[in-house]
């Protein structure tokens, strides 16, 4: 589906979009299609856009009679807010909004730095350390597992899991991805039945023991769950992945960071925009016809918006989009979205960048890429872009 040109390296294809064909259809050998969506201002409208849906048994629907196939989500990904549209939505982020505050994720920060740590301990006995294997894959699924309240133990199952359901292929020839689907599943629902029994300082037992309006059914409590640990996981490896390989790709401004790593929590917003390690957001669905960039989008159609391809919108930022720049003072950029959907996870996603980035400069303060920036390989992918691999010389 996707050329190795684009995988390695898109944004001369979207300048060429975002230029030449701003609201572009594309369409699959089997029939899906969809309008990919490249230019700042439109993607930044389009994601605040009442008109388009989020609801995934709607999107499902539309994908199904575009390739003449019955689709219906499972109960996993149907229930939780990245899911939905409002009123759910709505209900859904208040209920679950506290636990993804500067001051909890502040809280959070000493247990943070410390799984941090113990993984670089790891890293610095290997012969041949890898960041993205050994700190930006598994820190993620460490943090969320801690904040849902699952044991310490578990969480290298956790990062099978999570493996599993970034790299296999949806059409799943092997079956694999059905097998742990439903073993992370059934992992949840004892967990959450664990939690109401003895609830503990956790986000689970939290949802599971809330009342009033902030009260959610069993099938919502499962589906928030199985996102934050599949899809928070990949987002936030690509994410702390695509800092480093900025830094480790741009040495001399890496040089200028560790001279004052006071600057750090301004200069990720930088990484960030410039790594851009989100594709694409989750898919809209047009549910009026819609005009875009003067392309007039009909009704049941599927959106692709493009994160990555507006942080590098000179239109957005016209001094010098395409280049890292830790002076660019505050940053423009659409990783974490816009409107009722912006990442709940934000400032979780910014902390675990921060501290993995300090903790390594500080502790290797000499840190290169083991290989040539142009031998970095990124995998093909929908959704979140990471290197294969980011071996390096500490």
């Amino acid at each position: 589906m996707f050329s190795d040109e684009y995988t390695q390296n898109p944004y001369p294809i979207f300048s060429t979009l975002r230029s030449e064909q701003p609201v572009t259809m594309v369409q699959t050998p089997d029939g899906a299609r969809a309008w990919v969506i490249t230019r700042h201002e439109d993607v930044r409208n389009a994601l605040a856009d009442p008109r388009l849906s989020r609801d995934i048994g709607n999107l499902y629907q539309a994908l199904g009679r575009q390739i003449g196939k019955e689709l219906k989500p499972t109960d996993e990904i149907t229930h939780h807010l990245a899911n939905s549209d409002p009123p759910r939505h709505t209900r859904l982020r208040k209920a679950l909004v506290f636990a993804f505050t500067p001051k909890r994720v502040a809280n959070m920060r000493p247990r943070l730095e410390q799984v941090v740590e113990g993984l670089l301990d790891e890293l610095a006995a290997q012969h041949q350390p890898d960041l993205l294997e050994g700190l930006a894959e598994p820190l993620p699924i460490i943090a969320i597992a801690q904040l849902l309240g699952v044991p310490d133990s578990d969480w290298r199952q956790f990062k099978i899991w999570s493996n599993t359901m970034r790299s296999t292929d949806a059409a799943d020839p092997t079956g694999l991805l059905a097998e742990h689907t439903r073993e992370l599943s059934a992992y949840m629902a004892d967990l959450i039945a664990e939690k109401e029994r003895h609830p503990t300082d956790d986000l689970i037992s939290a949802m599971v023991h809330a009342e009033g309006d902030k009260q959610l059914t069993p099938k919502e409590i499962l589906s928030t769950a199985f996102a934050l640990m599949t899809g928070g996981n990949e987002t936030t490896t690509a994410l702390v992945t695509g800092c480093f390989a900025a830094l480790l790709t741009h040495p001399e401004q890496a040089k200028r960071l560790k001279a004052d790593l006071d600057r750090l929590p301004q200069v990720v917003d930088e990484l960030i925009r410039f790594s851009s390690p989100m594709l694409y957001t989750l898919q809209r669905l047009t549910l009026e016809d819609v005009e875009i960039a003067g392309t007039t989008i009909p009704a049941g159609e599927i959106l692709m918006l493009s994160p990555a391809s507006a942080n590098h919108d000179p239109e957005a930022l016209p001094d010098r989009p395409d280049e890292l720049d830790i002076d660019r003072p505050r940053p423009v950029h659409l990783t974490f979205g816009h409107g009722i959907h912006y990442c709940i996870g934000s400032h979780l996603a910014r902390a675990q960048a921060e501290i993995s980035i300090r903790r390594v400069l500080e502790r290797f303060p000499d840190v290169r890429l083991a290989v040539h920036p142009s031998e970095l390989r990124y995998r093909p992918a929908l959704l979140a872009r990471a290197p294969v691999a980011l071996p390096v010389r500490l």
